[in-house]
């Protein structure tokens, strides 16, 4: 009888091939099993060190009895407003929802923590009615005062909002390089610790785009079907009358690139299908012009693979693209 604890001595590799093997037959035979080491493994993976001081158990028990309100993204639910999203939309999501969206319980005071796994999409509702669609590999951090003077929370990854706009308490969401206030909106941020860059897209209403303390005036006002990236160096660009359709295909369970760096497109693969991906050098110069929608790890690698006219291999997570011919 293996117990919680050998799970994690597992994941962490501190077992003997011997014992690997028995403790992963054990896993086999019992779909709660499974359950419990799939969590397990989602969270050694999010949080990138050790798991040991988690207590699963505890954590269930308080859920209970302080649950904020979570979903996931159920096929036909629309929850979203915006004119541009289409009811299918919601069902198209779904295929993307790979289990629940995992929450934190740290130290009293300390703010609650929502995160998703790669290729995973849910959704949440905060206190104040505002909703948030959390996209593949993303975390929010919401004081637990929130909701008080201000509505403030912090984002690494990209999300999608529709907030209750009340002008007495203004809804920030706050990023690496930027903020974001809602000006009555529903609008998309997007900001991966990997990407030196904030992107915003508004769907509905305005937003107010400021730099990294907040407090100064805001260095642009978007409006809807505006789409502005603040850079690391505090400078803004600003695009007009963007297709919607196109920047937030994300929140219906699609990936559409037009004319972008195959560096960025090889990056949103790896997020939503759980890949590591490896390119040829030859290739760090292309550009890409590519719709997926399948929620097929193997059917987005062969149709990027035929875009590029490159050879693709898979081996488990791993994928290599090597040119077909020379590249000069």
């Amino acid at each position: 009888m293996f117990e919680q604890a050998d799970l994690l001595r597992l994941i962490e590799g501190d077992c003997s091939p011997e014992e690997a093997a028995a403790i992963q037959a054990w896993i086999a035979v019992d779909p709660k099993r499974g359950e419990l080491w799939d969590e397990l493994r989602a969270v050694w993976r999010l949080t990138g060190d050790t798991t040991r001081a988690w207590g699963i158990p505890e954590s269930l028990r308080r859920l209970e009895r302080t649950k904020p309100s979570l979903e996931l993204v159920a096929p036909g639910h629309r929850w979203w407003t915006a004119s541009w999203a289409t009811p299918a939309a919601a069902a198209a999501i779904a295929v993307l929802v790979a289990g629940s969206l995992l929450w934190f319980f740290p130290r009293a005071g300390a703010p609650r923590a929502y995160a998703t796994a790669r290729g995973q999409l849910s959704s949440l509702t905060l206190p104040d009615g505002s909703r948030v669609l959390l996209g593949v590999d993303t975390r929010v951090r919401v004081p637990r005062d929130y909701g008080g003077r201000t509505r403030t929370l912090d984002l690494e990854g990209e999300a999608y909002f529709v907030v209750a706009y009340d002008a007495k308490r203004p809804f920030i969401v706050r990023t690496e390089h930027g903020s974001t206030q809602d000006l009555g909106t529903e609008f998309a941020v997007r900001a991966y610790r990997e990407e030196a860059s904030l992107e915003v897209v508004v769907a509905e209403g305005s937003v107010a785009l400021r730099g990294l303390n907040g407090a100064e005036p805001a260095l642009v006002t978007l409006q809807r079907r505006e789409r502005a990236v603040l850079d690391s160096g505090g400078g803004a660009t600003v695009m007009h009358d963007v297709s919607l359709a196109n920047y937030l295909a994300w929140t219906r369970g699609a990936l559409l690139f037009d004319d972008a760096p195959l560096a960025r497109v090889i990056a949103q693969l790896e997020r939503w299908y759980d890949l590591e991906i490896e390119t040829d050098a030859a290739l760090a110069n292309e550009r890409v012009t590519i719709s997926l929608m399948s929620k097929s790890a193997d059917e987005a690698v062969k149709a990027l693979a035929q875009v590029l006219n490159v050879r693709a291999t898979r081996t488990g997570r791993l994928v290599r693209f090597v040119p077909v011919h020379p590249r000069h």
